[in-house]
């Protein structure tokens, strides 16, 4: 076993951050164990896959075993599946995390990166928010983020363990699917290959920002191996890449080269003005920065995009 870089277990590891992040961190000889309800085949020298889910304590307890830090990448919900049903946070994200620190006690010492949200537990105070802002979240799934990090913290507070809580914003990048009221880029580029009009909640001036996911596995790889200022630490990962959503149907149709139609529907009450918080936390305490400006990002977006297609 290569013991020169921490092994990592990667919860969620076949979902879009996850699975990105197993291949990436295997890539830099960290010894990944990767464990999801569903693997891809792919295997890799430095990579262990272990199908199932985080309830089965036996799994679960064999996988801290083997490592000695965790990135919690796994989520069941989005904001639209449990905005008209609450109780999917609970049962779907934050039963499944108790199973993970109730282990606490039994395997000192672990370090826990979790991968909150920086567009959904701010609210209105969003724009240029900082860490230690207020948390106000709209939405069931940013409450549930809050409440996730609240479970972290008392972790931590009762035992040996450290965590590290990543608030990135809007995410996008090669790997990411469209998913019904998520992932607004794929779901835009996939309006510029069908032709069926993208809709647009209010009048299109909402701003957001949009951070890559090449940044993002940066910033938790540094979450992972970096010393940590306190035992709970909380950062934005924000690139300062913030655009409209007029303004993001405009750069998509110039990655692209084709047009997007648009059709406006009524805003929505979970809907802020501006999401962009403030990175410089996690530039100054883990000298990490964004790589990407978002017209390169969506240009190499569009390339893996039009080649996943069937």
């Amino acid at each position: 076993m290569n013991t020169a870089r921490p092994r990592v277990l990667v919860r969620g590891s076949a979902g879009f951050i996850g699975s990105a992040l197993g291949r990436y961190l295997a890539d830099r000889d960290f010894r990944v164990h990767a464990l999801g309800r569903s693997e891809a085949e792919e295997t890799h020298p430095n990579l262990v896959r272990m199908r199932g889910s985080i309830e089965d304590r036996g799994l679960l307890r064999e996988a801290l075993a083997a490592c000695e830090h965790v990135v919690y990448a796994a989520a069941m919900t989005t904001p639209g599946t449990s905005a008209r049903d609450p109780g999917l946070e609970v049962l779907g994200n934050l039963l499944p995390l108790s199973r993970l620190l109730e282990c606490a006690a039994d395997f000192p010492g672990r370090r826990v990166v979790y991968l909150s949200s920086g567009g959904a537990i701010y609210g209105e105070a969003a724009r240029d928010a900082g860490e230690k802002d207020p948390l106000r979240p709209r939405s069931y799934y940013g409450a549930g983020k809050v409440a996730a990090e609240a479970f972290l913290h008392a972790c931590v507070a009762s035992s040996d363990w450290t965590a590290v809580s990543l608030r990135p914003t809007n995410l996008y990048g090669p790997g990411q699917h469209a998913t019904k009221g998520f992932a607004i880029v794929p779901t835009l580029f996939d309006r510029a290959i069908d032709g069926q009009p993208f809709q647009i909640w209010g009048d299109g001036s909402s701003v957001r920002d949009y951070c890559h996911i090449d940044d993002l596995l940066a910033a938790i790889e540094l979450a992972v191996v970096k010393p940590l200022k306190s035992d709970f630490n909380v950062y934005n990962v924000a690139s300062g890449q913030s655009a409209s959503i007029l303004e993001l149907v405009e750069a998509c149709q110039l990655a692209s080269g084709r047009p997007i139609r648009t059709e406006f529907r009524p805003l929505r009450g979970v809907d802020v003005a501006c999401v962009s918080p403030s990175h410089q936390a996690i530039s100054d305490e883990l000298g990490w920065a964004p790589r990407f400006d978002l017209k390169t990002g969506l240009e190499q977006t569009w390339h893996w995009h039009q080649k996943s297609r069937p």
